[in-house]
C-alpha cells in the first residue's frame, strides 16, 4: 500500500513538474524576445541619430569661388550707410562656377541691386546672416537660370559683413 501511495504521489507531481519546466522555458523566451526587441529599437535610435548629409557631398566635393567684395550704400532712417560684404559661393560642379565666372559682372549686379534695396534696419537685426544668404542664393540661381539655363548655385556664403 506504500508503495501504491508513492506511485500515485509520483505520477501527481509529474504533471505538476512539465507544467513548471514548460513555464520557465516559455519565460526565458519571453524574456530573450523582449531583450533582442529592445536592442533592435537601440539600433534604430543609433541609426536615426546620424546628419542628414546631402547626396551631391556624398558624391563630390563642393567646390568655392570667392567673389570680390561689393561697398554699397543703404538707405537708413536719418542718413546714408556703408555695407562691405564679402561672399562665396559654392557648387558641386567646378562647370557651374566656370559659367558663373563668365557672367560676374552680372552677377555683381545682381548682388549689388539686391543689398542695395534692403534698409539699414534689415541688417541690423539678429540672425539676418541665414535669409540674407538664402535671398542672395536664389537671386544668383535666378539669374544664372536666366542667363545661362544653369542651376548649380548650391550656396552662397557671406564671408565678411561691415556695416556703418
Amino acid at each position: 500500500m506504500a508503495d501504491e501511495a508513492k506511485q500515485e504521489n509520483k505520477s501527481k507531481k509529474n504533471p505538476l513538474i512539465i507544467a513548471a519546466v514548460v513555464l520557465v522555458i516559455a519565460l526565458i523566451g519571453a524574456g530573450g524576445w523582449w531583450y533582442f526587441q529592445q536592442q533592435a529599437k537601440i539600433a534604430e535610435v543609433a541609426v536615426d541619430i546620424e546628419p542628414q548629409v546631402p547626396v551631391a557631398a556624398l558624391v563630390k566635393k563642393p567646390v568655392f569661388l570667392a567673389l570680390d567684395k561689393f561697398v554699397v550704400s543703404v538707405p537708413g532712417d536719418d542718413r546714408l550707410h556703408y555695407l562691405m560684404m564679402e561672399l562665396s559661393v559654392m557648387s558641386y560642379s567646378q562647370e557651374e562656377l566656370d559659367k558663373l565666372q563668365d557672367f560676374l559682372p552680372v552677377i555683381r549686379n545682381a548682388v549689388i541691386t539686391l543689398l542695395s534695396e534692403q534698409h539699414y534696419n534689415v541688417f541690423a537685426q539678429p540672425g539676418v546672416m541665414k535669409p540674407l544668404q538664402i535671398a542672395l542664393r536664389d537671386k544668383l540661381r535666378s539669374v544664372m537660370n536666366d542667363m545661362a539655363s544653369s542651376n548649380g548655385i548650391d550656396q552662397v556664403l557671406i564671408t565678411k559683413m561691415v556695416i556703418q
